[in-house]
């Protein structure tokens, strides 16, 4: 599995405008409204879930990384975005520190494996400190592209 298999080139956002939990998972969300990967009547369901899986525990993993996901009856292919807020957000992370890094997650509810197999593939990327780095640095869109492209190469 690839990440940009998942996420694509127009879901990665290089400058989240975002300052709190909600407005980014819903900021990430219209992404994927707007590239009619979802549609606008699935939104509500989806931030709903998407709010309510916070509840339970923050996707906030630590080291400026968060992954917001949920299963949804809706979804019919696992589908993402990737995003980075250049300020850090307070995001209730696990380390109490502000999140910069955010890869959202959707898959239909009947894919556990799927939707399971995503996270430990995005798992497996963040935990590297010269990913974290590299992405978080990049000048613009094109270079986070590459450095997630180069990453989905490197474990291929």
């Amino acid at each position: 599995m690839k990440i940009m298999d998942i996420i694509g080139e127009n879901a990665v956002i290089d400058d989240l405008q975002s300052t709190d939990k909600k407005s980014v998972i819903r900021e990430m969300v219209d992404v994927l409204k707007n590239l009619d990967m979802i549609s606008e009547n699935e939104v509500d369901d989806i931030m709903e879930a998407l709010i309510k899986r916070e509840k339970v525990g923050s996707t906030g993993i630590g080291k400026g990384v968060a992954v917001p996901h949920t299963k949804q009856q809706s979804i019919k292919k696992i589908t993402g975005a990737f995003a980075r807020s250049k300020n850090g957000v307070e995001f209730d992370a696990l380390d109490g520190e502000p999140v910069y890094l955010f890869f959202l997650l959707l898959s239909p509810s009947d894919s556990a494996d799927v939707h399971l197999a995503a996270l430990e593939k995005i798992s497996s990327v963040i935990r590297n400190p010269d990913f974290r780095n590299f992405i978080k640095d990049a000048s613009n869109k094109s270079e986070m592209v590459d450095i997630l492209k180069e990453v989905d190469e490197a474990r291929t």
